[in-house]
C-alpha cells in the first residue's frame, strides 16, 4: 500500500538523506499537490512555487511526522493553506464573483458540472473534519478501495464506507448552500475525473531538487515556506489556546486531563482514539447529563449540563454555572434549520432574547467559552467539531501522550489517556495571537485526560489542566457594569474597581495555580430517536 510505502520513504529520507527515496514520495504525490494548487491559483507559475513550497516544508518536517500521519491528506492540507498563503484576499473576491454566477441548473455531463465545483471544492473539503477529509483525498484523489481507506484510517471497510459517504453528503450540503446542486453520484464522480491532474512534465524533478538540496530557491518561496510553517504551527495550537483563554473567560471555567497508571492491553493512545472517533460516527442520537466542576483563580465554578444530539445537524445543550461572578444560564440548540444561542444571568434566562449564529461550529464556540467546556466537549466529539472535540489531539499522534492503568468510572471500565500540549514550545519565536479582550504573555501547558469506556468507546470523564497561562484581561467599564448589574450591585466607582481588580488577582492566581476542569458524563442513552420538538428551546 503507497501509505505503508510513504513512511518507509520518508523515514529513509529522514534518516538517510536519501534522495532517491524523497524523489519517490515526490513523483507519487505531486500532480495531487499541483492540481490543488493550480485550482486555488489559475496560474501556472503560481501553482509550480506552491507545489515546490509544500514538498520544501515536508523535507524540513519528515523526522517529526510519525507513523500515525497520513501523508496523502497532509500533503493535501499543506498544499492548500500554501495556496491560500500565498493568494490571500485576492482569491476571496474571485471566489466571490464566481459564487455569483452559480444560480443555474446544472448538466450531469462532467465537463459541464466541473467548472462549477472547481472554486469551491476546497474551502468545501475545509469544512470537513480532518478524518472526513482524509477519507476523501484517499478515496477520489488517490483511488484508493474502501479496504484501503480503512487501513489508512485504522478503521475497518465498513466504518470506511459509512465515513465516505457522510464526508460525500457534507460536501453536497456545502455545494447546495452555493447554488451548485448535485447527486452524489455526479459530485463523486466529477471530482475523481477531474481534481487530480498531471503537473507539468520536469516538476518533479526541479521540486525534488529545491527541497533535499536547496537549490534554486528564490526570495519569494523561502517567504511561503516559512510563512506556511507559521500557519501549520498556528493551526496545532489554536484548540489549546482556545481552551485555555475559555477557562479564564468563564471565571475559572476550564476543561479536561490526567490520571496516572498504565493499560493492560496493547492498544495504543491514538488507536483507542480513533475507536472513540468511530463510536461517536456510527451513533444516530446521543443524550447525557454532565456535571463539571472547575479550580482556578482563587474561586471555584459549578456546571450541570444537559445534552441532546441527533443526526444530521439537531441539538440542544442547555447549562447553568454557579459560583463564579455570578449564576449563569445558557443554551444552544437548532432543529436542524438555523442556529441559536441564548446566555444571561439566571434570573433573567427566561425571559433572554435568542440570538441567531452562524452555524453549529460558532454555536458551540460560543458554548465552549461560558461552560467551561461543559456545553461542547460531546457536540465535539459526536459532530466531529474543530471547537470542544478533544478526540483530535489523541487521534493525530502528534502531542507528547500517554496511556495511564485502566480506571472504573460510574462502575464502568474504562481506559485513561493523557495528552500534554506544550504550546510556547510549540509556538517557538513566532508572537502570541491577537484577541481584543485579552493580553495573551504565555500560553503555558495544557494537560488533558480522557476516561473512555472500554466497551462502548464513549468518554465517561474528561479533565483538562492549564498551567502557566499568564493573560491580562481587557474587561471595558460596559462589561464590568453588565456584571455588577448580574450580581445585583450599585454601579458605582468603587464597585467597578473592586470588581477589576477581582479579575486581575484571579488571573494572577490562574497563572501560579493553574485551572482544572473536571466533567463527568452521567444518564448516557444512545440512538434513541428524537423529534424536532425535543430541539426547541
Amino acid at each position: 500500500m503507497h501509505e505503508l510505502d510513504d513512511h518507509a520513504l520518508l523515514r529513509q529520507y529522514a534518516e538517510q538523506n536519501s534522495e532517491a527515496a524523497f524523489a519517490a514520495i515526490v513523483a507519487r504525490h505531486v500532480d495531487k499537490v499541483h492540481s490543488t494548487a493550480l485550482r486555488h491559483t489559475r496560474n501556472a507559475h503560481a501553482a509550480e512555487e506552491i507545489t515546490q513550497a509544500v514538498f520544501v516544508i515536508l523535507a524540513r518536517k519528515s523526522g517529526r511526522l510519525g507513523g500515525q500521519v497520513i501523508l496523502s491528506g497532509w500533503l493535501y492540507e499543506t498544499a492548500r493553506l500554501t495556496a491560500l498563503t500565498h493568494i490571500r484576499g485576492e482569491i476571496r473576491r474571485t471566489r466571490r464573483e464566481q459564487e455569483a454566477h452559480m444560480q443555474t441548473a446544472l448538466n450531469e455531463n462532467d465537463s459541464e458540472v466541473w467548472p462549477h465545483i472547481a472554486p469551491l471544492l476546497d474551502d468545501a473539503l475545509a469544512a470537513l473534519s480532518a478524518a472526513d477529509r482524509h477519507a476523501v483525498v484517499l478515496r477520489y484523489f488517490d483511488g484508493k478501495s474502501l479496504g484501503e481507506v480503512g487501513a489508512a484510517l485504522g478503521a475497518s471497510e465498513d466504518a470506511a464506507k459509512k465515513r465516505v459517504t457522510r464526508a460525500v453528503e457534507k460536501l453536497r450540503g456545502f455545494f447546495t448552500k452555493r447554488g451548485v446542486t448535485l447527486t452524489a453520484t455526479m459530485l463523486t464522480a466529477a471530482i475523481a475525473a477531474n481534481s487530480v491532474q498531471a503537473a507539468p512534465l520536469g516538476l518533479a524533478a526541479t521540486v525534488t531538487a529545491t527541497a533535499v538540496k536547496g537549490t534554486l530557491v528564490s526570495a519569494t518561496l523561502t517567504t511561503l515556506v516559512n510563512t506556511t510553517m507559521k500557519t501549520m504551527t498556528w493551526l496545532k495550537i489554536k484548540f489549546a489556546v482556545g481552551m485555555s483563554v475559555a477557562a479564564l473567560l468563564a471565571g475559572g471555567v476550564a476543561t479536561v486531563a490526567v490520571s496516572q497508571t498504565g493499560g493492560s492491553d496493547k492498544l495504543t493512545v491514538p488507536e483507542i482514539a480513533k475507536q472513540t472517533q468511530e463510536a461517536y460516527a456510527a451513533l444516530t442520537s446521543y443524550s447525557d447529563t454532565a456535571k463539571g466542576v472547575s479550580e482556578g483563580g482563587g474561586q471555584t465554578t459549578e456546571t450541570t449540563c444537559t445534552t441532546r444530539l441527533q443526526r444530521p445537524k439537531q441539538y440542544r445543550v442547555e447549562w447553568t454555572t454557579t459560583g463564579g461572578l455570578y449564576v449563569s444560564k445558557g443554551m444552544v440548540w437548532s432543529d436542524g434549520g438555523a442556529n441559536y444561542e441564548v446566555m444571561d444571568a439566571a434570573d433573567k434566562f427566561a425571559t433572554a432574547k435568542a440570538q441567531t449564529v452562524r452555524d453549529m461550529q460558532m454555536a458551540f464556540a460560543l458554548a465552549l467559552g461560558v461552560s467551561g467546556g461543559a456545553a461542547s466537549t460531546i457536540p465535539g466529539a459526536f459532530f466531529e467539531l474543530s471547537f470542544g472535540d478533544k478526540l483530535g489531539a489523541f487521534a493525530s499522534g502528534r502531542t507528547e501522550m500517554r496511556r495511564e492503568a485502566d480506571e472504573k468510572i460510574g462502575g464502568v471500565d474504562c481506559y485513561v489517556v493523557v495528552s500534554v500540549l506544550d504550546a510556547d514550545k510549540l509556538l517557538g519565536n513566532a508572537k502570541m495571537p491577537k484577541n481584543p479582550m485579552v493580553d495573551l504573555k504565555s500560553l503555558g501547558t495544557t494537560t488533558t485526560t480522557l476516561w473512555i469506556g472500554k466497551k462502548d468507546h464513549l468518554i465517561r470523564k474528561s479533565k483538562t489542566t492549564t498551567a502557566g497561562m499568564s493573560a491580562a484581561m481587557k474587561f471595558t467599564d460596559e462589561t464590568l457594569k453588565l456584571t455588577l448589574e448580574r450580581q445585583k450591585k450599585p454601579v458605582t466607582p468603587e464597585n467597578l474597581a473592586a470588581l477589576r481588580t477581582q479579575i486581575d488577582n484571579s488571573m494572577v492566581q490562574a497563572k501560579n495555580s493553574g485551572v482544572v476542569f473536571t466533567e463527568t458524563q452521567e444518564n448516557i442513552v444512545v440512538n434513541q430517536k428524537f423529534l424536532s420538538a425535543d430541539f426547541a428551546r
